[in-house]
């Protein structure tokens, strides 16, 4: 596992739930609750050894706990103006999540998210799968989907069933998204 996602979830934890809860989740994952390294690759057990410590500590499932992580990446406001790059609207954005695997890559060379699929099912519907040997990316992305419909303001129901994911857009102007312009972002040029 690559070291930029066990960092993310180290910020997280610490921001969220504070640092006794990822000293907690160290100590029986073994990860140095100093910090993690960025470049460093990480045994995908020791992430789910420290997943699991703090979801329990929390009294939450280890499911919901990712996908509170998901969720939240939007609140970073980083992450927020990258991912508001893949689109204008929130449909944009759910269709762009194909590229992601390949984006990712291009930005941070061997950070290996997995491939998704988007199919549309329909007006405003769409079915996403995961290519991944870890089912945990579906609770990610759910929260993800769920952060960035609040960040365009849309009512969007996000579902995930077995090995599926959909989305519904039931109003895409169900609220003020969050403010961003692409010509900000750049400076100012047009």
């Amino acid at each position: 596992m690559h070291g930029f996602i066990i960092r993310g979830i180290e910020i997280f934890l610490r921001r969220r739930h504070g640092d006794d809860v990822w000293a907690a989740a160290c100590a029986v994952s073994g990860l140095d609750r100093r910090g993690t390294q960025i470049m460093r690759d990480y045994p995908p057990e020791t992430l789910r050894q420290a997943l699991r410590a703090a979801a329990d500590i929390l009294s939450i499932g280890c499911d919901e706990l990712l996908e509170d992580i998901g969720g939240w990446v939007p609140r970073l406001d980083n992450m927020r103006h990258i991912l508001r790059f893949s689109g204008s609207t929130f449909e944009d954005f759910v269709l762009s999540l194909d590229d992601l695997h390949d984006r990712a890559r291009m930005v941070l060379p061997g950070l290996e998210l997995p491939r998704i699929t988007t199919e549309i099912t329909g007006d405003h519907s769409y079915r996403l799968t995961v290519t991944s040997d870890s089912q945990e990316w579906y609770p990610v992305l759910a929260g993800l989907l769920r952060g960035m419909a609040d960040e365009y303001g849309v009512l969007a129901m996000v579902d995930t069933q077995d090995d599926v994911l959909t989305v519904r857009i039931a109003d895409d102007q169900f609220a003020e998204g969050g403010e961003f312009s692409l010509t900000q972002q750049l400076g100012g040029a047009a």
